[in-house]
Parts: C-alpha cells; sequence; structure tokens
C-alpha cells in the first residue's frame, strides 16, 4: 500500500528527475566552457544529490516494509488529502496577504495556521513555535544579509 512516506520520496525523485533534465540543458557562455565550475555546476549538483536521496527514501521504505508488518504507518486517507489541499491554500493566502500585512506578521500567522492545520492546539506553542522564528529570519535576511523584504502597507 502506498504510504505518505513513499509518495513523498516518489514526488521527490519525479521533481529532481526534471530538474536534472533542466540542470543538463543549461547553456554555459563561451568563457565557461573550459571553467571546472560553472553556472551550470551547483543545478548539477543538486540535482544528483536529489536523485540520490528520493532513491535511498524509497529503499528504505522498501526494507521497512519487508521487516514490518505494515501496522501503524501512516496511510493516505481524506482526513491528510484535506490537511495538504489546506496548506496550499494557506499558501496561497501567505503570498496574498504579505505585501499587505508584511513580512513578519504574514510569516507569523502562516506559521501558526500551518501548525494549527498539522494538529498542534497549545497556543503557547503555536506562538512560540513561531513568532521567534519570523522573527530571528528577518534579522537574518534584513540585518545580516541586507535582503529588503516587505514591512507592509499596514505600517506605512
Amino acid at each position: 500500500m502506498l504510504n505518505r512516506d513513499t509518495l513523498g520520496a516518489l514526488i521527490f525523485l519525479a521533481f529532481f528527475t526534471a530538474y536534472a533534465v533542466f540542470a543538463w540543458q543549461i547553456p554555459l557562455l563561451p568563457f565557461e566552457e573550459m571553467d571546472a565550475v560553472n553556472s551550470a555546476s551547483i543545478p548539477k549538483v543538486y540535482a544528483v544529490l536529489g536523485l540520490m536521496f528520493s532513491l535511498l527514501a524509497l529503499l528504505a521504505q522498501a526494507i521497512k516494509r519487508q521487516h514490518s508488518s505494515g501496522d501503524g504507518w501512516p496511510q493516505i486517507n481524506r482526513k491528510s488529502i484535506g490537511q495538504t489541499a489546506v496548506l496550499l491554500l494557506l499558501m496561497w493566502v501567505y503570498t496574498a496577504l504579505l505585501e499587505p500585512i508584511g513580512f513578519l506578521l504574514a510569516t507569523s500567522v502562516f506559521l501558526s495556521a500551518g501548525f494549527f492545520i498539522m494538529g498542534e492546539r497549545r497556543w503557547r506553542v503555536l506562538l512560540l513555535a513561531s513568532v521567534p522564528v519570523a522573527v530571528v529570519f528577518w534579522l537574518i535576511v534584513t540585518k545580516l544579509l541586507g535582503i529588503y523584504l516587505v514591512p507592509g502597507e499596514l505600517w506605512s
């Protein structure tokens, strides 16, 4: 039977297979042709590593299936499909709210709602798991790396 782990590994295998096809089609500039490391090197490395890890995940699932009776394995059901659909909708809402309410608030709400959808019901844990992550990420990106993040129309 197809479970979440096997399906996830298959999706990643398909993604990295397509990624590898495109990575090997990256055209090189004339001055890059003789370089050991060029603009196509990192995408090719990512593709190979992604394919290797996907295949290892599939192999691990096959080995676990042989050594286990299968009881207790997470199966794909309506609830998990519904959670996935709601999380995809939440991602869309996050991107729509990013500019109006700003990165910090949108990311904190997004993470809290995502944790809530996945089953966490303690509000203290929701807030302590989402707000500090958003603030630390914002500090790293804006202050350390110097990348501009939208403060939001709500605050301006």
